[in-house]
């Protein structure tokens, strides 16, 4: 018989962890080197290979059955809400130069005026506008 601790002592130590993880968090990614490995033709195959079982098994589908709207809700609101703002904060320059380009693209579209009829205004002035975006992001991936 395997012997493993009590529900009440893992939940004691798990929650004890929490004064010790983010030091321990911040030390582990500043010594992790992920990138090499991650996008090595090997990493690329197994990730397909496992994306590829997880559809043909409907795991994705399973997982999502045992999650409710209302569960979803309450972790978000509670954990999100609480860390948000202090990452975004974090990001102000990282979101103002990945939007950069964006930015740029939109100035470059030149709209005709509006007209009276809705759908014309949506073929001349969305669609480029949405066209130019497209181009961007797929330049900035390639």
């Amino acid at each position: 018989m395997v012997s493993v601790k009590s529900l009440e002592t893992i939940k004691k130590n798990f929650e004890a962890g929490a004064t010790v993880a983010p030091s321990r968090y911040v030390d582990g990614v500043k010594a992790a080197s992920w990138k090499d490995a991650a996008s090595s033709p090997e990493a690329e195959a197994l990730y397909a290979a496992k994306v590829s079982e997880a559809v043909a098994t409907g795991r994705r589908a399973a997982a999502i059955e045992k999650v409710s709207d209302s569960t979803w809700r309450d972790s978000a609101v509670k954990k999100g809400g609480a860390r948000i703002g202090e990452g975004m904060r974090a990001a102000v320059d990282k979101q103002a130069s990945n939007f950069a380009p964006f930015r740029s693209a939109l100035e470059a579209v030149s709209l005709p005026a509006r007209s009276a009829d809705a759908m014309s205004n949506v073929d001349n002035r969305v669609k480029p506008i949405v066209a130019a975006l497209v181009a961007k992001k797929k330049e900035i991936l390639a």
